[in-house]
């Protein structure tokens, strides 16, 4: 069921048929000033007075987007993000492969999301309420008791106000793609049936079961306290039995590794789960939560997401996954060609050695 528990004794495998992820874009020179310097710093061959005795070091700026500018830490935070992405799927020779490939399009990607952002400002778009939600449900998955316990652990790895900042940018990407872009990409029923014919094999799955957990762990636990964790496990459980959200009790309560994703425990194919699992599993009935699971780990509780039969599923149990599908392919061409004009009406400048990939021809011989 997860790393600690169920993948210990079951397999689990992906559904078959289309997985694509929720549509997220969160793309992770100034005038008479010299390259290598931030705003503020000498021209080269001037010292500012005391800066070595300090060891005072200024950033590198590697490009420009209208009145603001992108650093080399940055550039270089972005590329290290590239590859533990890339080092997920990839590894070896294969995940070289993918970095450089992929790596080409990093600069253009922040210039993208600076230029995005400025837009967002410029149409009087706020994230501020979501940055917030966004930050007490992280606090709460990793269950931190305040806010700055958040900003506290944050700070182990990098600036809590970077973190907030790249949190703020994602979601005003979001906003201006889908209010400036998305709003105008058109999927119709005809569409999606036509993909569905055309493609019918693709969504072919086993038999199997979607599931949700939660685990309260006693693994490792002093004996005088199991008792309140038994009675921690009843509680959950009847809140799960009275209707509140699983995810949520899940994120609040679950010591499993798959709390922060709402409990989700992926799909299983019939075969591969541990038996006593599958058995309490295959009883149960669509969103039926099970009784309390008693495990090597601690108490166990599921919840049936989703039965599926072997075969091809009916065209309504897959139609969002292929809007879904067709939406990110309209999109796509769309948002390009969108970003193409707000680049042509900014001024941007990059350093010479890197490579913008989404500078417009037209520019290209201005540098």
């Amino acid at each position: 069921m997860s790393n600690r528990t169920g993948r210990n004794a079951m397999q689990s495998k992906n559904a078959g048929g289309l997985r694509t992820p929720i549509f997220l874009l969160a793309f992770v020179f100034l005038t008479g000033q010299s390259f290598g310097q931030a705003p503020g710093a000498q021209a080269p061959g001037a010292q500012a007075p005391g800066a070595q005795a300090l060891g005072e070091i200024l950033e590198e700026i590697i490009a420009q987007v209208n009145d603001k500018i992108i650093v080399l830490s940055e550039y270089k935070r972005s590329l290290d993000s590239l590859r533990q992405d890339l080092a997920q799927q990839y590894q070896g020779l294969e995940l070289e492969s993918h970095f450089r490939e992929r790596s080409k399009d990093v600069l253009r990607e922040l210039i993208d999301q600076q230029l995005l952002v400025q837009k967002a400002a410029e149409l009087g778009i706020s994230a501020e309420s979501q940055v917030v939600r966004r930050l007490d449900e992280i606090r709460q998955q990793m269950k931190l008791a305040s806010m700055e316990a958040l900003e506290e652990a944050v700070n182990k790895q990098m600036s809590y106000e970077d973190f907030k900042q790249n949190l703020r940018d994602s979601f005003l990407t979001q906003q201006v793609i889908g209010r400036e872009v998305g709003s105008r990409v058109q999927v119709s029923p005809a569409e999606i049936s036509a993909y569905y014919e055309q493609h019918k094999q693709e969504f072919e799955r086993p038999e199997g079961f979607h599931i949700q957990q939660i685990l309260i762990l006693t693994e490792g636990k002093p004996e005088e306290e199991l008792p309140a964790l038994k009675t921690k496990a009843q509680e959950v459980l009847a809140k799960a039995r009275k209707g509140d959200d699983f995810a949520e009790l899940a994120r609040q309560y679950s010591d499993d590794s798959t709390a922060a994703s709402g409990g989700d425990a992926g799909f299983f194919e019939r075969g591969t789960m541990a038996p006593e699992i599958e058995r309490i599993a295959d009883a149960l009935k669509k969103n039926e939560v099970s009784d309390m699971i008693p495990t090597k780990f601690g108490h166990l509780m599921i919840r049936l997401v989703e039965r599926t039969a072997a075969g091809i599923p009916p065209l309504p149990e897959v139609e969002s996954q292929i809007h879904e599908r067709l939406y990110l392919q309209k999109i796509q061409p769309g948002l390009r060609e969108y970003l193409t004009r707000l680049r042509e009406e900014s001024f941007i400048s990059v350093k010479a050695g890197y490579l913008d990939t989404g500078e417009p021809p037209k520019q290209a011989s201005a540098q």
